[in-house]
């Protein structure tokens, strides 16, 4: 737990992962707090919230944020929603519909196989990726409140706009703080790492190419401060945004030259892009990624498509 002032106080809860832990936010407001966000839905999760609950001073809380789907966002929400008997639970519009389709559909677990083995990744290691994702614990909560682009929420007297900032997941949603210019930003913005940004079964083509829009927003509505879901506070978000679009840039051309040196598939270009570092973890992160660069390349003329799912450098 660390207060971070003007009432934002940020909760950390553990990762069984490389990347350790997520960083969820309790905003205090009289009218009842906020939280932004719920951790993994393993056990100790809930445990652990009431702990910090506890530590806030058992809190009334009467609304539940989620940013986005990913488990370490979305997979203790319905425990932390018993816990708190929070009446509004917000989501963005569009990430509710990934919810369904990627977590509770009994269909999505042979879809993302299919998808792994047609993008080159060997059927064992699929296989086994796939139960590695239907072992994550999760149980998503359902909504009360969808959201969409320019709508507002009220958090401690002031209004915060809803923005819908795709690329790491589609229908990521972020609030900005019409005052103070804070973000909480989940997974849109993070310091001293990059964020995954993958194309992955169940979102749109080109994930990367909208996640560079993303960055540019950043840097033209420059907020004052980026609350995120992992590491430590973006203090120059701004700066930060321009970091990591020239780290993509340098990526493309990395994914470009696999691409020269014989590679085809986003399996085959992944295992050189990443120089043969990736843990059995890591590697279906690494695929979607090396997808999501090889889409943006094609889209810039810089990849061509020479059977499905099969692509070489123009």
């Amino acid at each position: 737990m660390q207060e971070l002032g003007g009432g934002v106080h940020r909760v950390t809860l553990p990762l069984p992962w490389a990347l350790d832990h997520v960083h969820c936010y309790a905003v205090d407001d009289a009218e009842g707090w906020t939280l932004i966000d719920c951790g993994l839905g393993m056990a100790g999760t809930g445990r652990r919230w009431v702990q910090a609950l506890a530590q806030l001073g058992h809190p009334r809380v009467r609304r539940l944020v989620i940013t986005h789907y990913h488990p370490d966002h979305i997979g203790a929400s319905t425990r932390l929603a018993e816990i708190t008997g929070a009446e509004e639970i917000v989501q963005g519009r569009r990430d509710r519909e990934l919810t369904v389709h990627t977590w509770l559909d009994p269909e999505s677990g042979p879809r993302f196989q299919r998808y792994l083995v047609a993008h080159g990744m060997p059927a064992e290691l699929a296989d086994r990726s796939v139960g590695d994702e239907e072992a994550v614990p999760l149980l998503p909560v359902e909504p009360t409140r969808l959201v969409d682009e320019g709508d507002t929420l009220d958090l401690a007297g002031e209004p915060f706009e809803v923005l819908v900032l795709p690329g790491h997941a589609d229908g990521h949603i972020a609030l900005l703080g019409g005052h103070t210019g804070r973000l909480f930003g989940g997974d849109v913005l993070l310091d001293e790492i990059t964020p995954n940004v993958g194309r992955w079964e169940d979102n749109e083509p080109d994930p990367l190419g909208r996640y560079l829009e993303t960055l540019g927003r950043i840097e033209e509505l420059a907020p004052a401060v980026v609350y995120p879901g992992h590491r430590g506070v973006v203090e120059r978000p701004a700066v930060r945004a321009q970091e990591i679009a020239r780290h993509h840039a340098v990526r493309l051309d990395e994914h470009e030259e696999a691409l020269r040196e014989g590679a085809r598939s986003a399996y085959d270009v992944a295992q050189i892009a990443w120089g043969g570092t990736l843990g059995f973890h890591e590697q279906r992160f690494a695929l979607a990624e090396a997808l999501a660069h090889i889409e943006r390349l094609e889209r810039m003329g810089r990849a061509v498509e020479i059977e499905p799912n099969r692509w070489r450098a123009a």
